[in-house]
């Protein structure tokens, strides 16, 4: 398989296990040590795998329904490294209806034994599309 689409393969496999909250899976894609790094929106820097998987966790069992749809979507490789950009449309259901965030994220992926390990994920709110005028762009 080509370098580039194993990459998207696994950041694929990222959101799958988002959007089915499947924690065993989310455990399976990151780099099980401590130069790990998670930054969600509006929390503090996660740093090594237990506390990262803890905030899955937590965001898991708070979570009612939530579903990630990407679009602009780049990949660069390097050697033993590899990083996606891209968006993050969110769609979560609420008792007053759906409600849609965008969220652009960097995914930072390094070889480990001939597979794509995730040794960061950083995310950060961006404005929803309506809300930007011409004048802003």
């Amino acid at each position: 398989m080509e370098v580039h689409s194993e990459i998207l393969s696994a950041n694929e496999l990222f959101y799958e296990a988002f959007n089915k909250q499947n924690l065993d899976a989310m455990k399976s894609l990151w780099q099980d040590d401590g130069s790990c790094i998670c930054i969600h929106p509006g929390w503090p820097v996660l740093r090594g795998f237990d506390s990262i998987i803890q905030s899955w966790k937590d965001i898991f069992d708070n979570t009612d329904h939530m579903e990630i749809r990407l679009s602009d979507v780049s990949v660069v490789v390097s050697a033993d490294m590899a990083w996606v950009s891209c968006q993050e449309n969110l769609f979560s259901i609420h008792m007053a209806g759906v409600q849609t965030s965008h969220v652009h994220t960097t995914n930072l992926f390094r070889q480990v034994n001939g597979t794509w390990k995730m040794i960061l994920h950083h995310a950060a709110s961006v404005p929803s599309p309506s809300s930007t005028s011409e004048d802003e762009r």
